[in-house]
């Protein structure tokens, strides 16, 4: 089973898989999406509608090498007559084991016996089916390469490749008219199990459904329960931070109303440890404003006025960053050379 660890390629996977051209889907609050999906350790609540039509992805798309992945991705979908406005919203969740093959749950404009009829007729997809729970589980499995090369010294790599081709295999079940469960298939059957009453959604998890109710209206919301695992990264000689183990919490919202907006909140245990903890991470942002000045250029000049905007204090149990990146300063980022050094 491929891997899935990115938004970007999960969003991808969706657009294939999911998505028809010109049809007239229901918008759905992306909140809602998560009463379709299993409980976990790890939420984004994704508007990408609000992202498309933003300032930032006008900036994006001037970019040759982001325009570039956006339109190979558009060209991949154009066999099922796809395309990126037809995706409206889409929430992930990542199971407690880590933060790999999540569930997504998609809402947008498809049709489904359209859709269908396409990928059985790709000659680039096998496509199969499941019962489960009284619900139809499709799989669609990529075809190895036809033309792998056997040239002696590319045999192992054309082994390789045949073998990610045949694992590349992911799962997804319609609901309604307008949205879809995408993923492995443990993943998707998981979800069958919430829609048929035998387990709990993530909309049930009140650790991580109320910090994602605080602002609806962002072009992302997240919330991630730390684990003892992923704190433990933390914990080196050149980063000292013993109190990074009390967070049990991280959650907030990026918008893109006015360039990109982070709103972050770190919840501690207490109120010592949030201090110590925001204290470190003043004193960390600090030191990288004082490299950045050494740059020079304008790159390292727009990173400098950008790390102006980056707050970190810290209130009772909580250390809340705020930061702003306006889209002046991240044209200069996108289009300046950095300096060598």
């Amino acid at each position: 089973m491929k891997k899935i660890a990115s938004i970007t390629t999960l969003a991808i996977i969706i657009l294939c898989a999911s998505l028809k051209l010109g049809s007239a889907g229901v918008t759905k609050p992306a909140g809602s999406l998560l009463d379709v999906l299993p409980d976990g350790t790890a939420v984004a609540l994704i508007d990408f509608q609000k992202i498309a039509n933003s300032s930032l992805w006008t900036v994006l798309n001037a970019q040759n090498d982001v325009k570039h992945a956006i339109d190979k991705a558009q060209s991949e979908m154009t066999d099922l007559g796809l395309k990126l406005s037809d995706l409206h919203t889409v929430a992930l969740v990542f199971p407690p084991a880590g933060l790999n093959e999540p569930t997504v749950a998609i809402n947008g404009a498809f049709d489904q016996s359209d859709l269908l009829a396409r990928l059985r007729t790709n000659p680039r997809i096998t496509l199969t089916s499941e019962k489960y729970k009284g619900f139809d589980i499709y799989k669609a499995t990529s075809k190895p390469e036809a033309n792998v090369s056997t040239k002696p010294s590319d045999k192992q790599q054309g082994a390789s490749d045949i073998k990610r081709s045949i694992n590349n295999e992911t799962s997804f079940v319609f609901y309604d008219s307008s949205t879809a469960v995408v993923g492995s298939a443990k993943s998707v059957r998981s979800s069958v199990d919430v829609k048929a009453g035998d387990a709990q959604s993530v909309a049930q998890n009140s650790r991580l459904a109320e910090p994602l109710s605080q602002n609806p209206s962002a072009a992302v919301r997240f919330a991630l329960m730390m684990t003892p695992r992923m704190t433990d990264g933390f914990k080196t000689n050149d980063f000292p931070l013993p109190e990074i183990s009390s967070i049990s919490l991280v959650f907030g919202t990026i918008d893109v109303a006015s360039g990109i907006d982070l709103n972050a909140t770190l919840r501690s245990d207490n109120a010592e440890h949030a201090k110590a903890i925001a204290d470190k991470l003043n004193g960390l942002l600090s030191m990288v404003k004082g490299l950045v000045v050494l740059g020079g250029d304008a790159k390292m000049g727009a990173i400098a006025e950008a790390l102006k905007t980056v707050s970190i204090v810290n209130s009772e149990a909580d250390v809340k960053i705020t930061g702003n990146l306006p889209m002046d300063l991240l044209n200069t980022l996108l289009s300046s050379p950095a300096k060598k050094s």
